[in-house]
């Protein structure tokens, strides 16, 4: 592809990316909310966020093998157009019991049909040298795209006096959203699988990425089992989950500690959260992604960023009780955890994967990587009520902030390891 082609496609790339995690995390923004027009409970929140983790995580494999044998167009459009039903019928308001099934069908269509697809061709879009800068500019330009979506939806909420007719517009917009990308999709993304068979130099190097292919394909069955047996895939596990356990933490619960603890209006805290979750998202992916690069090594990049997201969260336990600052540090931390979101993928390279394995490695990284999304909710669901049955929340929420030192503390191990590893490869 030519440099406009790219360029075009990593933006229409990362905004999809924006959307698929914005609808079924619509809780980081606007919790207090979603409780009042489901009428459901944390627990029930946690539980409905508890089910999007699990089938999200369930098909990461299926991800990496659709992305190495399926066109990434036509799975474009698969998630674009299976992401906006599903978002119609969630718009309802079907029961609880349905809210369970949306979520699971959110996770299937966000993962198998897109996540593995969406790596592989940002990760073909710049040399190793530049990763992290390109992951970081993906990461910052989903930061727009959700930026835009989620304030139209508040200011939607905002026309009607009902938290429950306000939510259901919230859904609308996001539905038509994927329509608009799906079209996108269709109409001006090119076919990166044949753009690539194309871009051959002769039919000789055609002939022999033909046979590549199909060697690979033939090993695909114990293709899984050898990377599970990889320390280069456990490494990029271990600074991956950290990484994402943070980030889940802040994103799901610092809204409403805001709003409970803080004691901040609801209305104000979905924008703090907007703010936090979504424009902080750009400037991290903008600014982390280079500052990343600058690093020697990618391990010592990750060692710096989970020691500064570890004092951050001490700095939210010490000034809880100044509620400016204690604000202005929640910004801080959304600021740490995103640059690590934003590019943890990048550290592939340095921990040995090679760019032919991306796809299934990519999904075999994020089948336990990315296993957060399943037990974060009930966790600290759980710490919350706690707190409120012992008619003191802020104890709850306090745990919360203990578990995040503890994972920041891992990831800082995880990137000394990362470290040692490429410096003795």
């Amino acid at each position: 592809m030519n440099g406009k082609k790219r360029t075009l496609a990593l933006v229409i790339l990362s905004a999809i990316a924006g959307l698929v995690y914005l609808t079924p995390f619509l809780r980081f923004s606007f919790y207090d909310q979603m409780m009042e027009a489901l009428q459901i409970t944390d627990v029930q929140m946690g539980t409905i966020g508890s089910v999007y983790g699990l089938f999200y995580v369930i098909v990461f494999v299926p991800s990496g093998m659709l992305a190495e044998r399926f066109s990434t167009k036509k799975l474009l459009v698969i998630t674009n157009l299976g992401m906006c039903l599903t978002t119609i019928w969630y718009s309802f308001y079907p029961g609880y019991t349905a809210l369970l099934v949306i979520h699971a069908l959110y996770g299937i269509f966000s993962v198998g049909t897109f996540w593995s697809p969406y790596l592989k061709a940002v990760r073909n879009l710049a040399s190793e040298e530049k990763q992290g800068t390109i992951f970081g500019l993906s990461e910052g330009l989903r930061g727009i795209a959700q930026t835009i979506v989620s304030f139209i939806c508040l200011g939607a909420m905002g026309l009607f006096a009902s938290v429950t007719l306000g939510f259901r517009a919230a859904l609308w917009i996001n539905a038509a959203a994927f329509a608009l990308l799906a079209l996108a999709v269709i109409f001006l993304i090119p076919d990166f699988d044949s753009e690539n068979k194309k871009a051959a130099a002769s039919e000789e190097e055609a002939a022999t990425a033909e046979k590549a292919a199909r060697t690979e394909k033939k090993e695909g069955n114990y293709s899984i089992l050898q990377f599970l047996k990889s320390p280069s895939i456990w490494i990029c596990i271990f600074v991956i989950m950290c990484g994402y356990t943070l980030w889940s933490t802040v994103n799901n619960y610092i809204g409403t500690y805001c709003t409970r603890v803080l004691g901040i209006d609801a209305s104000l805290s979905s924008t703090l959260s907007i703010i936090r979750s979504y424009i902080i998202v750009f400037v991290a992916g903008a600014s982390g992604g280079v500052i990343i690069d600058k690093f020697r090594t990618k391990g010592q990049a990750m060692m710096t960023a989970f020691l500064l997201t570890g004092i951050s969260v001490i700095g939210i336990l010490l000034t809880n009780n100044l509620v400016f600052v204690c604000v202005i540090v929640t910004v801080v931390l959304s600021y740490m955890v995103n640059v690590i979101k934003s590019t943890y993928w990048s550290i592939m390279g340095d921990a040995g994967i090679p760019l032919a394995a991306t796809g299934m490695a990519t999904g075999v990284i994020s089948l336990i990587g990315l296993t957060p999304d399943i037990f974060v909710p009930p966790i600290i669901s759980r710490f919350i009520s706690y707190g409120e049955g012992i008619g003191n929340i802020e104890t709850g929420f306090n745990f919360m902030l203990i578990w995040m030192v503890v994972w920041a503390l891992l990831g800082v191990t995880a990137g000394f390891i990362l470290k040692r590893k490429k410096a003795n490869s």
